[in-house]
């Protein structure tokens, strides 16, 4: 994320996103009643245009929309902001949406009535972690591979192979070689960059594929990792980060740090330690300074309860973190109603 401008006493924030984990960031920085400028393409309205059938021209305009809906498919590279026409040269209280994309390197500005110190916090994550290395993993056993990537946004899932074989593989050379190659093949075209080729599932599968990598890609620059793991494909993937492999790579990424987490509650939670979750017992707690670190989900975020929330942790120097719904870390928070929190001491 690139911050070009800040004037918070205005309320506006200029920003460029430049990938696709911008993208995510900046779903969860504009909420409903932001003004959000960017250039765009609108229809020219003609006095004929309601007699001709052919379709108008479009022209390259700039407009301010006041947000209504805003939309992001998981890892999709294009935000859709949905909105009211505020500001522009046509076309005002017209409906109109916003495409936001890191390809295209969009420049938009955010104007909120107040900008929340939560908001401060993602921009200054973004701009931290722009240039974090994207880990790229292999989940694979006898009968299936899966490719995927580990974003700031949660685990991107790139590709899964089959490798039409039955039995073990070391039995048929030619046959693990083609199941081989082809993972080999997605992996060239997706893998960027230096940072490592995490290689986990179970058997000694794991290691025949990465002698296969380091025979058949001699002008690979990154170190292979491999790591044992009890399942394949995405729940292997899962298994390695809870694991803590990733610790010995990075310490930044986002959703390594709120998958540990959410593990260390439910841990604390199996032993009646200090602990809270769901949203009366976690406001209660809130309310009497007893919270140490407080965790809700992104949705919950949206909401005036969790808005609420945030501005009472905040005054009672309580620690927070914003936990994504995307990955398996906040589909378990939401499972607790989406709010808990790590105490200082029982209420």
């Amino acid at each position: 994320m690139k911050l070009i401008y800040k004037d918070l006493k205005h309320g506006e924030i200029k920003l460029i996103p430049e990938n696709l984990d911008d993208i995510w960031h900046l779903y969860n920085l504009i909420d409903n009643g932001d003004i959000v400028r960017s250039i765009t393409y609108r229809s020219i309205e003609q006095e004929d245009d309601k007699i001709r059938s052919k379709k108008s021209e479009k022209k390259r305009m700039k407009l301010g929309v006041e947000v209504k809906e805003i939309e992001f498919h998981e890892f999709s590279d294009r935000l859709r902001i949905h909105g009211i026409i505020k500001e522009g040269p046509q076309d005002l209280g017209s409906f109109h949406t916003l495409n936001i994309s890191s390809d295209k390197m969009d420049k938009l500005s955010i104007i909120k009535r107040e900008w929340k110190h939560y908001h401060i916090n993602r921009i200054e994550e973004a701009i931290k972690t722009k240039n974090q290395d994207i880990l790229t993993f292999v989940s694979l056993d006898e009968e299936s591979a899966t490719i995927a990537v580990l974003r700031q946004s949660g685990i991107q899932l790139i590709a899964e192979i089959k490798s039409n074989h039955s039995g073990k593989m070391y039995e048929s050379i030619d046959k693990s070689n083609e199941y081989y190659g082809n993972i080999l093949s997605i992996i060239k075209i997706y893998k960027k960059g230096n940072s490592p080729l995490i290689i986990v599932g179970p058997g000694f599968i794991r290691e025949h594929f990465m002698k296969f990598v380091n025979d058949n890609f001699v002008e690979k620059t990154f170190e292979i990792i491999i790591h044992g793991t009890g399942n394949s494909g995405l729940n292997g993937i899962h298994e390695a980060i809870k694991s803590g492999i990733i610790d010995r790579i990075t310490k930044e990424n986002r959703v390594v740090f709120e998958t540990q987490m959410i593990e260390k509650l439910f841990e604390e939670i199996k032993k009646d330690g200090l602990v809270a979750y769901g949203l009366d017992k976690v406001y209660e707690c809130l309310k009497n300074g007893a919270v140490d670190r407080f965790l809700l989900t992104d949705a919950m975020v949206r909401t005036k309860k969790g808005e609420e929330m945030l501005n009472i942790s905040k005054k009672n120097k309580s620690d927070f973190t914003i936990i994504n719904t995307i990955h398996e870390a906040g589909k378990k928070l939401d499972g607790l109603g989406g709010f808990a929190a790590f105490l200082r001491f029982k209420v």
